[in-house]
């Protein structure tokens, strides 16, 4: 008798076990057929090694100034860990649904800038920052308004039609308002480098839209001019602190032997970070230049610190991360057969393309400092978080079209 009940309870045992096996089978074959496993893998490698790096490029000086050498490390994970659950979230969106509060996006896009004049904290010299009630954290409010308006501008694409988006009253009723936006974020946060990323995003995806790409092909150059001019401009003048602000850092950047101690010692400190690490870097935690040298190692320097410790080698396999995700993105948005889904993806696509070239262009001196983080890599709360969120939408897209192939 007690033979035959314990051959029982192991049947009952066996079975649940089948049962446990076929529902992770299940739930494995679900996710593997509804999802970009390859943009995921490489977004959460990122993710994983942007915290790996944040550690190490700021230990010393979270130490030095806190106490603590964890101090940048611990807010990361919170903002990664809070980005991946907004992520995941944002994968259940019914974006179909959400297309005709396109107004609402705008409102938000726009409104919450004006929150840094009630609620702005002041912070390098400049107020780009508001405190989240009841949490202890900060936004930018910029990182938001990016989100939005690509939100925004892909509803109001997809209603507009391929002839009105390639007329010029439609391409300025939404190059307006995104100068609108853009001129706001200059004005109310000193932050110049997210309004040309603002104007720059709506730009690409009025231009993916269109038809015709003469106009654009024209500004681009009209633009490439006037910014030659500027340079040549300041060139010719003589010393470094003449002109304004941001006169002063294009003549920093093209004369930082004059200000070497000011507004060209952070350019000079990452190519010096560049050079120290060669090929294969010093090894991983053994930067020289972020100990008390390096401005902002963590931030938007952290691409210095990347080649001073893992070298060139680093840099490139680094490089070819972010290129395999922008090429999933890529791929997704031509497989989907939805017009304000192709274009959402293909907002997304564009910031992250412009913000990493800006980077590592600043970092390396190719262009004049303008204060832009390394997607995913760089610290910053607000930046993961809604970058984390702007993928959530492209593999709930990735998703929404792989359910369509299904059915068809």
């Amino acid at each position: 008798m007690a033979d035959k009940k314990h051959s029982k309870r192991n049947n009952v045992i066996n079975m649940r076990n089948l049962d446990l096996k076929g529902t992770t089978s299940e739930l494995g074959g679900y996710i593997e057929s509804n999802i970009d496993l390859n943009l995921l893998f490489i977004v959460l490698f990122l993710v994983g090694f942007g915290l790996l790096m944040v550690y190490s490029a700021s230990s010393y000086v979270a130490l030095r100034d806190f106490g603590d050498s964890s101090y940048f490390f611990r807010k990361q994970i919170i903002a990664d860990v809070l980005g991946l659950f907004c992520m995941i979230v944002t994968l259940f969106v019914p974006l179909k649904k959400i297309e005709r509060f396109k107004y609402f996006f705008l409102a938000v896009a726009i409104g919450v800038i004006f929150l840094v004049i009630p609620f702005g904290i002041e912070s390098h010299g400049a107020r780009r920052w508001i405190q989240v009630p009841f949490v202890g954290q900060r936004l930018q409010p910029a990182e938001i308004t990016k989100l939005f308006m690509i939100l925004f501008l892909a509803a109001m694409i997809n209603s507009m039609g391929n002839k009105l988006i390639s007329s010029w009253k439609g391409f300025l009723f939404c190059m307006g308002i995104a100068s609108f936006a853009s001129l706001l974020l200059y004005t109310l946060t000193d932050n110049l480098s997210s309004a040309l990323i603002v104007f720059a995003i709506s730009f690409v995806m009025c231009f993916v839209a269109a038809a015709d790409y003469k106009k654009y092909i024209g500004l681009t150059l009209l633009g490439l001019a006037a910014a030659g001019g500027l340079v040549m401009y300041v060139a010719s003048k003589e010393g470094a602190s003449d002109g304004s602000f941001r006169l002063t850092r294009i003549s920093s950047w093209l004369r930082p032997e004059n200000s070497t101690e000011t507004s060209a010692h952070q350019m000079l400190q990452g190519l010096y970070a560049i050079g120290n690490g060669g090929v294969f870097g010093r090894g991983l935690g053994q930067s020289v230049q972020k100990v008390s040298v390096l401005p902002e190692p963590h931030n938007d320097m952290i691409f210095a610190v990347i080649c001073e410790e893992l070298g060139i080698v680093g840099a490139i396999a680094l490089m070819i991360m972010f290129a395999l995700m922008i090429y999933r993105m890529y791929y997704i948005a031509r497989n989907t057969k939805d017009r304000y889904e192709f274009m959402i993806v293909s907002g997304v696509m564009a910031h992250f393309a412009i913000q990493i070239v800006l980077n590592i262009a600043v970092v390396t001196g190719s262009i004049p400092n303008t204060g832009v983080s390394l997607p995913f890599i760089s610290y910053g709360g607000s930046s993961a978080l809604f970058l984390l969120i702007e993928v959530g939408l492209v593999l709930n897209i990735d998703r929404a079209t792989r359910a369509e192939s299904r059915r068809a």
